[in-house]
Formats: C-alpha cells, structure tokens, sequence
C-alpha cells in the first residue's frame, strides 16, 4: 500500500511540474538516482563497530529561477549501517520517502553548462520498520540539513550532497542519520 501511494505522490508531483512548466519558462524538472554512503552517528560508548552501508535514491526534482533557484525533490532513499549494542549485532535497513527543499544559487549559468550549490531543509519519512535492538524503536519521521554542489551540461545534471541528521532517529540509542550521496539527472526542457 506504501509503494502505490509513494508512486501517486510521484505521478501527482510530476503532472504538477508539467502544468507549472507550461507557464513559466523559469521552470525545469527532472528524475534522478544516485548512491548513497550513510552512517548512523552516536555519542553512545555501548554502541560499537558502526558500519555503513552503500544505499541508492531515485526521484524527481523541480527547479523554479534562474540565477537564484528554489529546488524542491521528492525521493526514494535506501541506506543501511550494521553496529553493535551490549555485545548484539544489529543491521538497521532503511527505506525512506525524502523531501529536501533547497535554496540555490547558480555560480556560472549559461545555456550548456550550470556550477551551482544549494543548501535546505531535509524532511525523512520511514516506509519501513528498522531492526533495532528490544524496547529500542526508530522514529518514522525525522529531519536534516542538506549541502549540495552541482553541475548541469545541457541536459544532465551531476550532484554531490551530504545530508547531516539534525534529529535523532533513535533517541534511545542517540543516533543520527547522515548520508553522503552522489547523483545523475536528466532535466526536461
């Protein structure tokens, strides 16, 4: 049931930023995917031998201006991290419905080639439910900081973004989610 609301969330968006798109011509949007390198961060001693874990992402984005932009996305993002507490070994598995809202700023902005960076808010929604070790739970919702860099040549687009866990995902345990990932779009003209 999750999937199929997520897929309608996307067909919505994307009909969306096709209407906005036939009224301004300050307005692209696009799909991309990526990998995702994460970690969950704690200052917890009786948590030991974090490991994480190569993720993806996919979705679609939106940008509105020129030099200075506004860049909405709508993303599905898996990640793992493998750790232990009080001697178990635990393999916290996330798949998540992410929303980053960005303010950017376009560096160089010509036809064929854009350097850009942008920073924002960065809201996590859990469409699943992580191991963690008993009486402990993982937060369904969940919010970051995002830094992002950018380039665009024609079409494609190239980013490199760190997402920094601002709320704890797992209070009891401390832990912080932060993702490192790289990515590839296509923007529609």
């Amino acid at each position: 049931m999750k999937t199929i609301k997520l897929l309608a969330t996307a067909v919505l968006f994307t009909l969306g930023l096709s209407q906005a798109k036939a009224q301004s011509s300050d307005l692209e949007f696009g799909i991309k995917a990526g990998v995702n390198f994460s970690t969950l961060k704690t200052g917890l001693n009786a948590v030991s031998d974090k490991e994480g874990k190569i993720g993806f992402n996919a979705g679609i984005f939106a940008r509105a201006g020129k030099t200075l932009y506004f860049q909405p996305e709508l993303n599905y993002v898996t990640f793992s991290d493998k750790y232990r507490f009080n001697s178990n070994s635990y393999d916290a598995k996330f798949r998540q419905l992410n929303l980053p809202l960005m303010v950017g700023y376009k560096l160089l902005n010509t036809e064929a080639l854009n350097l850009r960076v942008s920073a924002g808010p960065d809201l996590y929604y859990n469409l699943n439910k992580p191991i963690a070790p008993g009486g402990f739970k993982y937060k369904d919702v969940s919010a970051g900081g995002v830094v992002n860099a950018g380039v665009d040549i024609g079409n494609l687009t190239f980013d490199a973004r760190y997402s920094l866990g601002l709320s704890k995902v797992n209070k009891e345990l401390g832990q912080k989610a932060n993702i490192f990932s790289l990515g590839v779009g296509f923007k529609f003209q």
